[in-house]
């Protein structure tokens, strides 16, 4: 049975790895979900993502979003996991979306749920924290 402190260095871990493969657009992004996988928020409620085809299509239209704006990667500012049981995790995080000339698009920090699904971490929920709320842990924004 793993630690807590074994469990928070796998989520890192995998929350490196699902940075790397959206910035890079990569195909292995689409498996960092659990189907279905939720978005939550205040401004939109609860949105869910049905299955891969679901996903590849909402992945598509942020990233056409994210472009229009000058989006060219994002960087992790801080991660923060937590080890809720053996197969169930949380991540709190700050990251900052650049533009091409290195300026700051956006900081934003969010909030994931994730389980263990045959070997692999998958997002089960996706939610926003707002500024200038901290969200869990009260921890200051990076």
């Amino acid at each position: 049975m793993p630690t807590a402190e074994e469990i928070a260095r796998e989520l890192e871990s995998f929350y490196r790895h699902y940075i790397d493969v959206f910035n890079r657009e990569d195909g292995r992004f689409f498996d960092c979900f659990a189907h279905p996988y939720a978005v939550v928020s205040g401004a939109r409620g609860l949105a869910t993502v049905a299955n891969d085809d679901a996903n590849r299509k909402s992945f598509g239209a942020t990233m056409t979003a994210l472009k229009k704006r000058g989006w060219v990667r994002s960087g992790i500012d801080s991660v923060k996991p937590w080890a809720l049981a053996d197969n169930f995790g949380m991540i709190l995080s700050d990251v900052t979306r650049y533009k091409s000339d290195n300026s700051v698009l956006e900081k934003i920090r969010a909030c994931y749920m994730l389980r263990r699904d045959g070997g692999a971490w998958k997002i089960m929920t996706i939610s926003e924290v707002k500024a200038p709320y901290l969200g869990p842990g009260d921890i200051p924004r990076s």
